[in-house]
């Protein structure tokens, strides 16, 4: 697979999320480590769980106990239900260990390049896929590397850490919009953000943002 065209494509269109995705990584060891967890299991998270937006949830909540993060990442984790539905409809057929390997790394920046790239008429998802997902894991895991090594020495909110957390899911997203009713959805997913931080309590904020995101982009026609 290593040598095949798609996955050297896969390679190729994950490179500015493997400096994105480590740069987030960065952010999430160095907010870890002021959270008070230990460096080795921020970087287990990272290896394992292979979530930025579950993984900065469990950071921001870990203070408000076990069902306020039991909300926040079940509300995150429902967007993968149609997430697999579609990566499952495109590489039907693989083999169990495949489909397994596909699922581990459900990730939302690595999903719309595949999708993009299967509108294009990819040969080989699986392969594409595959190097996608390795530039996003490498970034994600060695990001998490420098910023559990520094994060005892660094203050986040000097340097605005979530200021940039914000406007670097934005960059990413970006190039994911093709249509109008993608751009409205996006504008409505900030606005959402901005209404749940200012109205609601933090264990309801992401869950309840994502909703609205998700509810927008299905009643909206396709153009």
């Amino acid at each position: 697979m290593s040598g095949s065209p798609s996955f050297r494509r896969g390679l190729r269109d994950g490179l500015p999320i493997l400096f994105a995705v480590g740069s987030l990584g960065v952010v999430f060891g160095v907010l870890a480590v002021e959270a008070g967890f230990a460096w080795w299991i921020a970087l287990l998270a990272s290896v394992i769980v292979v979530s930025g937006a579950a993984q900065f949830a469990l950071v921001g909540l870990a203070g408000s106990g076990v069902l306020p993060i039991l909300v926040a990442t079940t509300g995150l984790a429902l967007r993968h239900v149609p997430m697999s539905a579609r990566l499952s409809s495109m590489i039907r057929g693989r083999s169990r260990p495949v489909r397994l390997a596909m699922a581990w790394v459900l990730v939302d920046e690595t999903f719309g390049l595949t999708i993009a790239a299967s509108d294009r008429g990819e040969t080989d998802i699986v392969a594409y896929k595959s190097g996608a997902d390795l530039m996003l894991y490498g970034g994600w895991v060695g990001g998490t590397v420098i910023g559990v090594a520094v994060g005892d020495r660094i203050d986040p909110a000097s340097w605005g850490a979530e200021v940039f957390f914000a406007l670097l899911f934005v960059a990413l997203a970006a190039p994911l919009l093709r249509r109008w009713a993608d751009a409205v959805t996006a504008v409505l997913a900030v606005v959402a953000v901005f209404v749940a931080a200012e109205f609601l309590p933090d264990a309801w904020q992401i869950t309840t943002a994502a909703a609205a995101a998700a509810l927008v982009g299905t009643v909206l026609p396709d153009g």
